[in-house]
């Protein structure tokens, strides 16, 4: 058991080795964030159709994680210049772990990041972390429409 008080941690890339852990961590916090903001079909259907598959089939190569003993407690997921998911495990969470991936993330060109309009810790964490909302819209999440906000920065 690692302890989530005295831990090192790596940021590097994901490769196919963390398919498990990135599923079992991309489901969680999915069913954490979107859990209670679609119904219950809409959860259904995103467990039975494995959209965290799909999700990682399709940019598996486009992520960073944070890796604590080989085990991945922190994702960041970054196309070009946008930002599409940040993930920490919540027995990892305050310790700059989603700190630490957004800067790197930053660091390499993103600028851009979406977050669900509902979801008031993340726009409150990356606030503090210096980006802003741009504008509001409507994500589709497995086939629900939520309302989200770009956030960007400078």
């Amino acid at each position: 058991m690692i302890d989530p008080l005295n831990f090192d941690c790596i940021f590097r890339p994901a490769n196919n080795l963390d398919y498990d852990d990135l599923h079992r961590l991309l489901s969680s916090c999915w069913m954490e964030t979107y859990g209670r903001q679609v119904s219950r079909k809409i959860v259904r259907r995103f467990t039975k159709e494995d959209c965290v598959g799909e999700h990682l089939r399709l940019f598996l190569n486009s992520m960073q994680v944070a890796d604590v003993d080989g085990q991945v407690v922190g994702v960041i997921n970054q196309i070009d210049d946008c930002i599409t998911a940040l993930n920490v495990a919540k027995e990892f969470r305050r310790n700059r772990i989603g700190f630490s991936l957004l800067h790197n993330a930053y660091m390499a060109g993103g600028t851009r990041l979406i977050v669900g309009a509902f979801n008031t810790p993340a726009i409150h964490f990356y606030e503090r972390c210096g980006w802003r909302k741009s504008r509001r819209f409507f994500e589709d999440v497995c086939g629900a429409k939520v309302a989200a906000f770009l956030m960007v920065r400078d």
